[in-house]
């Protein structure tokens, strides 16, 4: 058997089941949506990233070539991505009549996982574009989306965004790229921009790049900062492209990994005038911008998701493949026969850990998407954006962390094996890590939602998620799962009384004990969604009348996640209770000279 890159019928029964995503399929918003619809697009999807994959390997290898400011990519990427924009996969959940096929997002997060587990650095690409499309739909003219979206959805135009300076790094107010406008309307753009992704390639025919600058004379820091279109190729008043413009690549990364995702270093205006237009309002660019980078950061999470599931699926398989040693309880038997390694406690344990992290994060980012989808619909939009909000932190910081550790655990499985690049899984882990990095860093996501989301609106939306978490532990009890329910409770009181905590921590001033404790609190936050979440499952399992191996299974996975994540909140909540600070108080050699 070949266990393949996901498992549809852990999707279908996500979606179906616990999610009843189907509700959307009522509303004005979504329409002539259906399952025939989603399953159509799943089938496809598969086929997709089964042909995709061999690409994965050739692009590591291979890599990139950068002349003259020109990168080429690897040979297969070029049919790859033609066979990938034709099948309309960039525009799943756009409106159709911008070309795409407004699936909701919590469906459309399956087969782009799928997509991206297939070749991760390829998917960012088409990523971007849907990103920059999804931006200026959300804050351009009518003109501009006509002229912009479409082809942006088509692949025919690329995108990227262009945030980062080597001055500022994460301090995004701190950049020093300017912007002027001109007699004609337009704005010639200066500065440098690095760690662009997908900035320069030969695979569309021009690359659309949304830029952060300040306009000359206008304030320091964020207030200031307004945001720009400029095209590779300057287009003419009809939206053709024309000359090339004053944007040039003058180096790429040597890289970890992702290997055939170029990330790029820009100069706007340094040997001719880099024309722009204004997006938004002036001044208003960081707020329009955020809008593409927490669709990025989603992402970021689909690609620690993908990259997870096709390392655990990889190990799953070899763990049945592989026959050493005798299973434990055959080991006083001397004519005992070896047995596959799946049989072996310590590799299920691995496997059941790595399954767990897959199958919470799947449905970390479908029910995270959901949200957004219900405010699509007019359902209680204020009451879901905030969870979506609060969620968004643990899509890319925690899921990216639990990814990797789970890409980690499946080349233990292989053991020296997995070590070797015969198999994938070191280009795995090595593609993974960069999950962690971009798009804010696990640090920069604790940050966002211990000094943002728990205590936005007198943490209104923590308030709500420990709501929905009651309620699931109420329905797992009356569906005789008492014992997993009430570690689920003592999970929920253990995160409401360390948010307390640390918002007595800002009352009292003590902002460095605080944010000392920002990144345990967002592992301890996802360990309990995630619990959360299992135990939906668990219930949802539970009613199944016909249940076969498959809801046993589910219901195994949700009791070996929830009780081990109990041990680690268990010992998290200690320690950050105990208020530590010897990381502030150190004296770290050479400190003094800086």
């Amino acid at each position: 058997m070949s266990l393949g890159l996901q498992d549809r019928r852990d999707v279908s029964f996500l979606v179906r089941d616990v999610l009843k995503v189907d509700r959307l399929f009522e509303t004005a918003q979504f329409e002539g949506q259906s399952w025939e619809t989603f399953e159509m697009i799943m089938d496809s999807a598969l086929k997709q990233a089964e042909a995709l994959l061999p690409t994965n390997v050739d692009g590591d290898r291979e890599g990139l070539k950068f002349e003259a400011g020109a990168v080429t990519t690897p040979e297969s990427f070029k049919a790859a991505y033609k066979s990938f924009c034709e099948g309309g996969w960039i525009g799943l959940t756009e409106p159709e009549d911008l070309g795409g096929f407004n699936l909701p997002k919590s469906l459309a997060v399956l087969p782009q996982s799928a997509l991206i587990g297939a070749n991760v650095a390829f998917y960012i690409l088409p990523g971007l574009g849907h990103g920059a499309a999804d931006l200026i739909a959300h804050a351009g003219t009518k003109q501009q989306i006509k002229r912009y979206v479409p082809k942006l959805l088509s692949g025919e135009w690329g995108g990227t965004m262009c945030l980062t300076e080597a001055s500022a790094g994460s301090d995004v107010g701190a950049l020093r790229a300017t912007a002027k406008q001109q007699p004609d309307g337009t704005w010639h753009i200066t500065g440098t921009k690095i760690f662009i992704s997908w900035g320069e390639h030969d695979l569309s025919q021009n690359i659309v790049y949304p830029v952060l600058a300040r306009v000359e004379g206008d304030p320091a820091g964020t207030r200031g900062i307004s945001l720009f279109l400029v095209n590779k190729y300057q287009l003419d008043e009809k939206g053709r492209l024309g000359a090339r413009n004053g944007v040039v690549c003058t180096g790429i990364e040597h890289k970890m990994g992702i290997h055939a995702s170029p990330t790029c270093t820009l100069a706007f205006g340094e040997d001719a005038p880099a024309v722009g237009e204004l997006i938004g309002e002036q001044r208003k660019g960081l707020a329009a911008m955020f809008k593409m980078m927490n669709t990025a950061r989603i992402a970021v999470g689909l690609q620690a998701l993908g990259v997870a599931e096709a390392a655990y699926r990889y190990a799953h398989q070899y763990a049945l493949d592989r026959v050493q040693g005798v299973a434990p309880k055959d080991m006083r038997d001397p004519q005992a026969k070896s047995c596959a390694i799946i049989k072996h406690p310590d590799v299920r344990r691995m496997l059941m850990d790595m399954r767990g992290y897959v199958e919470g994060v799947r449905a970390l980012l479908s029910y995270a998407s959901l949200q957004q989808d219900l405010v699509a619909a007019g359902q209680e939009p204020e009451r879901n954006e905030a969870m979506a909000g609060l969620l968004t932190p643990l899509c890319k910081g925690y899921a990216s962390e639990v990814c990797y550790q789970a890409v980690s655990d499946s080349i233990l499985v292989l053991g020296g094996h997995g070590y070797l690049s015969d198999h994938p899984l070191e280009q795995n882990l090595r593609d993974m890590v960069i999950a962690r990095l971009y798009e804010g860093t696990t640090g920069i996501q604790a940050l966002d939602l211990v000094a943002r989301k728990l205590g936005l609106a007198k943490g209104a939306s923590l308030k709500d998620l420990l709501g929905r978490m009651s309620e699931t532990i109420a329905e797992a009890k009356a569906e005789g799962l008492a014992e997993l329910a009430g570690v689920m409770e003592k999970t929920r009181d253990s995160l409401g009384l360390v948010a307390m905590k640390l918002g007595e921590g800002f009352a009292k001033g003590d902002v460095d004990g605080v944010f000392l404790q920002a990144t345990p609190m967002l592992m301890l936050t996802g360990d309990a969604v995630l619990s959360w979440l299992h135990l939906m499952m668990a219930v949802a399992a539970k009613r199944v009348e016909k249940r076969a191996v498959f809801h046993d299974n589910k219901i195994a996975t949700a009791q070996h996640f929830i009780i081990n994540a109990a041990g680690r909140i268990g010992g998290r909540v200690k320690a950050m209770l105990a208020n530590d600070k010897a990381a502030m108080e150190m004296k770290f050699e050479g400190e003094d000279e800086v």
